[in-house]
């Protein structure tokens, strides 16, 4: 309505209230309705503010999808005659025994000759042991196994703790993760179920039930070891699949079955 309009009508008011006053004071409300009609309600400025404020503000950042890395962890040449499979879980403490003391040793005697490559397997028991093997799965390369030396060899220390996340996450800072990161890596349902997937592959394929576990195998003969064997037990298994080769192994020229016996 325009400003004209309104003063018109307000006059007009006026002169009937002044010729008249009990007709005033009869329309003294309705005139008060009048007034509160031309009157902007102010409501709806604080809702146009209201409005204008929410179109400010920042929208919340997205937490990132942690990135797994469920490859097959291997050290040594993959075409080294002799493999060997060693499945463990990492709050076992027997498989301590074999990560810190038996694996340097077939390291040295065996993956630097090139005559064995050694695949490392995840075959968590329980909860701890998933919850420590999904944030392992969160590190690649070196990292990975830097990261798995570190918590065998500091078993007793976190794998009893009360809060699991809260003892791992001092070693996850040392690996590069942040504290976010491996919350993220410890609770991803999607890579919990790929573990297990992982794990009952395992127990299918070479009839895993307990760690340590150590398949070895030379072509298609298998032989396994379970629990912690001793140097002199895992050499003598080696030696009897060493016999069923029918190539040349590496460093020797003639056919393993064909060599001589070594003088006592």
């Amino acid at each position: 309505m325009k400003i004209g309009t309104k003063a018109f009508l307000f006059g007009f008011l006026f002169l009937t209230a002044a010729s008249s006053p009990v007709l005033a004071q009869e329309n003294a409300s309705w005139i008060q309705k009048m007034k509160s009609f031309f009157k902007k309600p102010e409501v709806e400025q604080t809702q146009t503010v209201s409005k204008a404020e929410k179109k400010t503000e920042a929208p919340l950042p997205a937490k990132k999808k942690p990135v797994f890395d469920f490859s097959e962890k291997t050290i040594g040449n993959r075409e080294a005659p002799l493999k060997i499979n060693i499945f463990t879980s990492l709050t076992c403490p027997h498989c301590t025994g074999v990560h810190t003391q038996l694996l340097p040793y077939l390291k040295e005697k065996y993956v630097d000759k090139n005559e064995a490559l050694i695949i490392l397997t995840d075959f968590p028991l329980e909860q701890r042991a998933m919850t420590a093997s999904m944030i392992s799965r969160c590190l690649t390369g070196d990292g990975y196994f830097a990261f798995m030396d570190t918590l065998f060899e500091n078993q007793r220390t976190w794998a009893t703790a009360p809060e699991i996340q809260e003892a791992l996450l001092p070693y996850a800072k040392l690996a590069g993760l942040t504290e976010e990161e491996m919350v993220a890596c410890a609770t991803d349902e999607a890579a919990s179920k790929e573990l297990v997937r992982q794990r009952n592959l395992a127990i299918m394929r070479y009839k895993i039930h307990a760690t340590p576990t150590l398949v070895l195998q030379i072509g298609k003969e298998k032989e396994r070891l379970e629990g912690a064997p001793s140097r002199a037990e895992l050499d003598q298994v080696i030696e009897k699949l060493k016999k069923t080769y029918k190539g040349s192994w590496p460093g020797v020229t003639e056919p393993v079955e064909k060599q001589a016996p070594s003088a006592p």
